[in-house]
């Protein structure tokens, strides 16, 4: 009886150990559940053909994989023109193009709302159709800001989250 008394105390003290070093701060499972990068640089020469453009842009990102909701916000200034498109490109890595468009942002010019200078925000939904985590998460998505003059794209911005 005695034996059976101290198995029971030790596999009950034994759990109770592995239960407490396995819990989660909040703030240590949010790292994995939420990606953020910020500044991320838009340019001509990011482009696929590269543009001789002046242009400069930044992109902000953050992906939350519990909503599955791809937030972004991006500012360019210095465009030859307003933006005639926006669109979300890929699969594609850093260096290589992609023609099929996940998301358009902005698919006619409006030079009231969007300027030579100017910012968006918005988001998607990652449906794993059409916009794939797992693409998303190894950095094969980009913006492109498309003018005139630049109908393969004036600036671009690959997202990532490193």
């Amino acid at each position: 009886m005695q034996l059976l008394k101290l198995t029971v105390l030790s596999s009950l003290l034994f759990a109770f150990a592995v239960s407490f070093i396995s819990c989660e701060k909040d703030s240590e499972r949010a790292k994995v559940l939420v990606y953020t990068k910020s500044d991320i640089t838009m340019t001509g020469a990011q482009s696929v053909p590269a543009s001789n453009s002046g242009a400069l842009g930044s992109l902000n990102v953050t992906y939350n994989k519990t909503s599955k909701i791809l937030s972004y916000t991006f500012n360019w200034t210095g465009l030859s023109a307003p933006p005639s498109k926006i669109y979300i490109y890929g699969p594609a890595p850093t260096g290589y193009g992609s023609t099929t468009i996940k998301q358009t942002v902005l698919s006619a010019a409006n030079p009231a709302l969007y300027p030579a200078s100017g910012s968006f925000t918005g988001s998607v939904y990652v449906d794993d159709v059409l916009i794939i985590e797992q693409e998303l998460l190894n950095y094969l998505y980009y913006v492109s800001i498309i003018t005139p003059l630049y109908p393969q794209g004036e600036i671009r911005g690959q997202i990532r989250f490193q």
